[in-house]
């Protein structure tokens, strides 16, 4: 007869392959699965590929295209708003000469510009310009109709040469930036136009210039001429067959690698700006089918799009960005090349990429192989030590030799078992503490002529620093009922510490014959000496007699009982009170007396954790609900009363967890006899109250 198998056994039952084959196996039919794959897909992802990657050559090629224009324009701003700065009364307005060394200045400064020029009301015009190589002054002024006109070529030795005087034909005040910045008041940019008397297509950053009481005074500018970018256009290419160009909205061409952007006719006569339709490039007819003007929303800086379409049986790739230059402006950077430009790229990459994959994947289910082996005994030996933690044996050291991984895999396992066996003994130590503490509030309510009792604790943690309890006192003849409620700052074990404190302390003195107000100054001076500030409690003593209709009360920082008079249907709440227990040693306390009690008469007293308790939205419950929810249940014994306020706590918090302890006490008066009466808190003894835990 064989043997039967021991209950713990360490060779685990075998099902199914191993890890080390699995792993092998698996990596293995992973090769093969991935090559047919790659196979498979390398021609159908061919031309999405080629559009992928095409598209992402035009964005980044289009990028770098918007950057160069901004940084080519925006020279312009610095320039006209530092004129502008100069203002009125430091600019020569008045001294032509002077004001020419100005503008030349600026000119020289900023070698990307064509033209810093300043016109005023009187139709004057003074610029300092670049032309084939040169730097040059124009000084224009209206005399009897005529626009006389003087140019200067600035030598390298920095003399002037002057130009014989002609009639230019010039004023200033009806070109377009000056009518448009005058109009605007404001820095503007102009739309792309022919400079004057030269045939150079060009853009003007214009702004005007006002004197020191606001006055308008004329118009500076700083102007470019667009050659440059075409200069820079040309430079753009993402495959032998790209082209770039680039065009305003309406489709005024502003710069081409290859063509003009102003009509041949008149070298020195204002030519006209050529049109997307006029370049006759074939790229550019047939890019031009598929866009219409651009435009870019309010707040936008930039927009792009990519397409493609089909001319003559020739695939093509495109895309256009759309950018504003200055507020005024919308450029478009315009990209098209034939899709068959990166087939072959495409393709090539491809191959690489299969023949890599596929190297670099044999080469993993070696390595798998030989892994797997190192892996797979550790991880045995793992199971088995788990197994007999899973099983109760927190004595069990885990020590797997091996690689670092391991050794620190045993070291982080042996320090959770010891947390394991410290948090188990917590646990149970938390436990003990918490039925300890459940035991110490009162079990059931106490049997006392004329009032219904009943009270509810429910701690946020295992243990909690909220307090209550109920002593019937001798007065002579158990009438009178002594509520005790308190609230320890914070919660958990050192809160649930002092509570027991203070209620071992309060049971033993209020046996004494004396005043609530004396109890709770005894109470704060042991408390004030034992904790020196770092705890505090909040309590509220009353001492209710039926026979007598009466109340007294005396609170340290606690919350006012809340009062409800059903035939009235009003709440009330007695103010007063005094420091909280252990705040300051010697601290006085007050004893006060109620209003009469009346037949029917609901009071309640509370922690603060009843009415901040928080639903999932962070709302407070607050008073005005609790108050619903004593009105609706006042008809019924304070027991009913207390499961209603419970009920409606629960309801309104839902799934979220309290924060705070809740603690409160209900008493309602049911037969009120005013021939009684006592003096003091007690006279014979406390006799606190026996029963199951509320």
């Amino acid at each position: 007869m064989s043997a039967a198998p021991q209950p713990n056994s360490p060779t685990p039952a075998r099902r199914g392959l191993s890890y080390r084959a699995r792993l092998v196996l698996g990596i293995g039919g992973l090769v093969l699965l991935t090559g047919a794959v790659i196979t498979w897909l390398a021609h159908r992802s061919a031309r999405r590929s080629s559009e992928v990657l095409a598209h992402g050559l035009f964005r980044e090629a289009s990028a770098h295209a918007v950057d160069e224009t901004r940084a080519f324009t925006q020279r312009a701003t610095p320039v006209v708003e530092a004129l502008r700065g100069l203002g009125a009364e430091n600019l020569a307005l008045n001294d032509p000469a002077k004001l020419d060394h100005q503008l030349l200045a600026f000119l020289q400064a900023n070698p990307g510009l064509s033209w810093v020029s300043y016109s005023d009301e009187a139709g004057s015009f003074s610029g300092a310009y670049r032309e084939a190589g040169k730097v040059r002054i124009r000084q224009t002024r209206l005399v009897d109709g005529k626009s006389p006109t003087i140019e200067y070529d600035v030598l390298p030795d920095g003399t002037w040469q002057a130009s014989p005087e002609r009639d230019s034909n010039y004023d200033p005040r009806v070109r377009p930036f000056y009518v448009k910045a005058k109009a605007a008041g404001r820095l503007v940019w102009l739309p792309p136009y022919i400079f004057y008397d030269q045939g150079v297509p060009g853009i003007s950053c214009a702004a005007p210039l006002f004197d020191g009481k606001g006055q308008f005074r004329g118009v500076l500018t700083a102007d470019f001429d667009l050659n440059a970018l075409s200069t820079f256009v040309a430079r753009l290419t993402v495959s032998p067959n790209s082209r770039f160009f680039l065009y305003t909205a309406d489709e005024t061409l502003l710069a081409h690698p290859t063509r003009r952007v102003v009509a041949p006719a008149g070298q020195r006569a204002a030519g006209d700006l050529l049109t997307l339709a006029d370049t006759d490039d074939p790229l550019v007819d047939a890019f031009r089918g598929r866009v219409s003007g651009e435009s870019l929303p309010a707040g936008a800086t930039e927009s792009s799009q990519r397409f493609q379409f089909e001319r003559d049986g020739t695939e093509y790739l495109a895309s256009t960005t759309a950018f504003r230059v200055g507020d005024d402006q919308v450029w478009v950077v315009g990209a098209v090349a034939p899709k068959a430009d990166f087939l072959g790229d495409v393709w090539r990459s491809q191959a690489t990429a299969l023949v890599a994959a596929a190297l670099a994947l044999l080469i993993a289910v070696l390595l798998a192989a030989l892994l797997a082996r190192s892996v797979s005994n550790p991880v045995l030996r793992l199971t088995g030590f788990m197994r007999r933690v899973g099983g109760g044996d927190l004595d069990a050291k885990a020590d797997f030799a091996g690689s670092r991984e391991f050794r620190d895999l045993s070291a982080t396992l042996n320090q959770m078992i010891g947390d394991l066996r410290d948090g188990l003994r917590l646990r149970h130590s938390l436990d003990v503490a918490m039925q300890v503490q459940q035991q110490l509030l009162p079990r059931a309510a106490p049997s006392v002529w004329g009032l219904d009792v009943a009270g509810h604790s429910t701690y946020c943690d295992e243990t909690g620093g909220d307090y209550y309890d109920f002593l019937v006192l001798d007065q002579p003849a158990r009438d009178t009922l002594l509520v005790v409620l308190g609230d320890v700052m914070g919660h958990g074990v050192a809160s649930a510490l002092v509570m027991a404190g203070v209620r071992s302390v309060l049971r033993d003195r209020a046996e004494e014959r004396g005043q609530m107000a004396a109890l709770l100054g005894r109470l704060n001076n042991g408390l004030s000496n034992d904790l020196e500030g770092s705890r505090f409690m909040t309590m509220y003593l009353a001492a209710l007699d039926a026979r007598a209709g009466t109340m007294r009360w005396a609170s340290a920082g606690h919350d006012p009982a809340l009062v409800y008079d059903p035939a009235a249907d009003a709440f009330r709440e007695d103010p007063g009170g005094d420091l909280p227990l252990g705040v300051m040693p010697g601290t006085e306390y007050t004893e006060l007396t109620a209003a009469p009690l009346r037949v029917g008469q609901v009071l309640m007293i509370g922690t603060d954790g009843v009415w901040e308790m928080m639903n999932p939205e962070g709302e407070p419950y607050g008073k005005d609900r609790l108050k619903e929810a004593i009105r609706t249940a006042a008809g019924g014994s304070a027991r009913s009363i207390v499961e209603a306020v419970v009920k409606s706590l629960t309801a309104f918090r839902r799934d979220r967890r309290p924060t705070d302890d809740v603690t409160f006490v209900v008493i309602k008066v049911t037969a009120v006899d005013t021939g009684g009466g006592a003096d003091g808190i007690a006279s014979g003894g406390a006799h606190p109250t026996a029963g199951p835990t509320p």
